[in-house]
């Protein structure tokens, strides 16, 4: 096109005006308070009772579930700020320090419960796993949609520690409907769903946020 100016004219009657994103301190406050609820409707079907705090292994189920919060709460943070161009991401050594500590916790109150039929032990991990994918799915289209209005220029990265985020937060819904020790095989599922979660989210929405080129 030869003529600038009509070029001009026609590109700004159909911008659209630019929306400017929150803060991702409340960002992340407002994905927690709609995605837990979310989560937890979605999951309430699969729920058949509320955890006996008073069961031995209390005191590790509470931090694992105190740690579970707080770092599926930092990865949706380090996931928001990735997603905008110019922000240097969110250093992770904290978040993967407490994932260890979350894990160690998980072990050590693994090895303070009794042992049970391994058929038991893998029905109960079922359960366990579909809990948490029911749990994530809300989740997951809500992360969806608030990357969606920043895109990415590392769509999976984003996605992936948005999964992470997710699979922690309905790891600690489960921690509120589940027994305060934990078994081999039910916790291997935990890990299961875990990994799940992060698949799907990565491939479900990669291509509703990432950048068209």
């Amino acid at each position: 096109m030869r003529n600038h100016e009509q070029f001009i004219d026609h590109l700004s009657q159909s911008a659209q005006p630019v929306k400017r994103l929150r803060p991702v301190g409340w960002r992340v406050a407002g994905w927690v308070a709609l995605a837990l609820p979310c989560g937890m409707l979605s999951s309430w079907i699969l729920h058949h009772r509320f955890t006996d705090w008073s069961q031995p292994g209390a005191l590790p189920a509470m931090l694992t579930l105190l740690l579970a919060f707080i770092i599926g709460s930092s990865a949706i943070a380090a996931a928001f700020t990735l997603s905008i161009a110019g922000r240097q991401p969110v250093r992770m050594r904290w978040p993967l320090l407490l994932a260890l500590c979350w894990l160690v916790l998980n072990l050590s109150n693994m090895s303070l419960s009794g042992t049970r039929a391994g058929a038991g032990q893998f029905g109960e991990g079922i359960h366990c796993y579909l809990f948490m994918l029911s749990a994530s799915l809300p989740m997951m289209v809500i992360s969806v949609i608030s990357l969606h209005r920043s895109r990415s220029l590392y769509p999976g990265r984003s996605l992936a520690l948005a999964g992470c985020g997710i699979a922690f937060m309905s790891s600690m819904l489960l921690s509120l409907c589940h027994e305060t020790h934990l078994h081999l095989l039910d916790f291997i599922m935990h890990l299961a769903a875990g990994i799940t979660i992060v698949a799907i989210t990565v491939l479900a929405g990669r291509r509703w946020i990432r950048l068209d080129k």
